[in-house]
């Protein structure tokens, strides 16, 4: 072996050594890691998203049987509330606490976004549910929130159990108004035909309504005026299939929605009896609007809700009183209480909250508000019924002071079987006062008022309106999506 050639072996030995040491530590390096991220996607969950669509109950598949139709009942809620009425009451008793805190109205925190499903009303309904009712209960019901909640809850029993057989109710009104007031009680709160507890009574109250509605939208059984219990009844299936979904209410809905608006007047108020003559009534409006306005919320295919609102608040308009701020009865008038909270509901509902008009009515509605069941009036659950959601919207000290009034009036004057009686029964005479319509109409009236906390939609739409001078700090500026 030449000298060249040692070198050259001498070379490659002292490179192969340390060399290869590294190669194969690199190798052993790569392997590990390879093992390693191998193994850990190996063992990694997969997540499997399915898009599937809500099945929807469908009434032909509910195995009810009904009765023959009830025999048609008078429902004359003629009110002559031409005549203004006297309000300067008694002051609650001393023991009312109206110095409990309570913040302002914010709706903005149930507002929810919109999306293209099966649940788009919920967020509209967001309150009528378990969680959101004690929320809601807590933040606006004050003191009275769970004694309110435990009334309501009697007067659901009591409803279900005198439900007739064949899904109606009367006891003293027209069944189709009766049952839609009964209907709309138990959808305030939350329940609907899948309740595990009322579920039955629910479905029973939405057959008997949809057998009730005739080939023109109308109602069967809706007493004397009937344009009362159309209203009602196609207010209750209108939340029902804002609730349920189901296909077949939809329908009814739709014909009920339509009736409603085919028998507007041209100057955009409604009468008794669809008539169409000069004549035009604030109180007949009431219900019919509401249903209007959840129709809306809906999304029914009944052609021209938007444009039979915007008439109605033309309506309204014409029985206005700039002088004291008051809606009238079938014309403008003095300082009508009743007549004002409906106008005033009527313009927030359909989004003319700030308006000139509803802020004078706010003002008139605090001011003037009081109840006493030891000196009442002829249509104190009537009242109640629209002045505790004025107020409610009102929010702040308004609604504190209203709530620490009428909340436990009503608790504390509940029947012991869970209905009510109208402390209208105490005054003399006849007929003209509503306790002669029975306890389903004060009980669900009475119910109703009670679940303001979280029945009411939770979103209110702002119209363009002129700004009034006064300073608006103290009213709550509510938003309809």
């Amino acid at each position: 072996m030449n000298r060249r050639e040692y070198i050259r072996r001498k070379i490659l030995e002292h490179l192969i050594g340390p060399t290869g040491s590294i190669l194969l530590h690199i190798l052993i390096l790569y392997l590990a890691v390879h093992f390693i991220v191998f193994e850990t996607r190996d063992t990694t969950p997969e997540i499997e998203v399915r898009v599937m669509e809500i099945e929807t109950p469908d009434l032909d598949d509910l195995d009810l049987d009904f009765e023959p139709e009830l025999e048609p009942l008078e429902f004359d809620l003629d009110f002559d509330m031409d005549v203004d009425m006297d309000v300067d009451m008694d002051v609650p008793p001393e023991d009312m606490d109206f110095t409990q805190d309570q913040p302002d109205v914010d709706f903005a925190a149930l507002d929810v976004m919109q999306v293209e499903s099966p649940l788009i009303m919920q967020g509209l309904f967001s309150g009528r549910n378990e969680a959101g009712r004690s929320a809601l209960l807590r933040e606006y019901g004050g003191r009275w929130g769970e004694q309110t909640a435990q009334a309501v809850m009697r007067a659901l029993e009591w409803l279900r159990i005198n439900q007739n057989e064949n899904g109606s109710w009367a006891h003293g009104g027209p069944s189709s108004a009766m049952t839609g007031l009964g209907l709309l009680t138990f959808l305030a709160h939350g329940e609907t035909t899948s309740s595990e507890r009322y579920g039955h009574t629910v479905r029973r109250a939405i057959r008997f309504l949809m057998e009730q509605q005739r080939d023109d939208g109308q109602f069967r059984h809706t007493g004397g005026h009937h344009v009362y219990g159309n209203a009602i009844a196609g207010y209750a299936l209108t939340e029902a299939y804002a609730l349920t979904r189901i296909p077949r209410v939809r329908e009814a809905m739709n014909k009920a929605i339509q009736a409603m608006i085919d028998n507007q007047q041209p100057a955009g108020g409604w009468d008794y009896g669809f008539a169409q003559g000069a004549r035009r009534d604030t109180s007949v409006s009431a219900f019919i609007v509401q249903a209007l306005k959840a129709a809306e919320l809906a999304e029914s295919d009944a052609e021209g809700i938007q444009r039979a609102m915007d008439l109605a608040i033309e309506d309204l308009r014409s029985v206005y009183n700039p002088d004291h701020g008051s809606f009238g009865y079938t014309s403008a008038g003095g300082r009508n209480l009743s007549m004002t909270a409906i106008g005033t509901l009527l313009f927030q509902l359909t989004g003319h909250g700030r308006a000139p008009e509803a802020r004078a009515g706010t003002e008139l509605v605090r001011d003037m508000a009081r109840i006493d069941w030891d000196n009442p009036d002829r249509w104190t659950m009537y009242r109640t019924y629209y002045i505790t959601q004025v107020m409610f919207q009102s929010g702040g000290g308004a609604w504190q002071a209203w709530n620490n009034q009428f909340a436990p009036q009503f608790v504390r004057n509940q029947n012991e079987d869970g209905s009510w009686t109208s402390p209208s029964a105490q005054l003399e005479g006849g007929g003209g006062r509503e306790d002669t319509y029975g306890p389903v109409y004060s009980t669900t009236l009475a119910a109703l008022s009670l679940q303001v906390y979280y029945r009411i939609l939770p979103t209110f739409a702002v119209v363009d309106e002129p700004e009034p001078e006064e300073d608006p700090d103290d009213d709550v500026v509510i938003q309809i999506i």
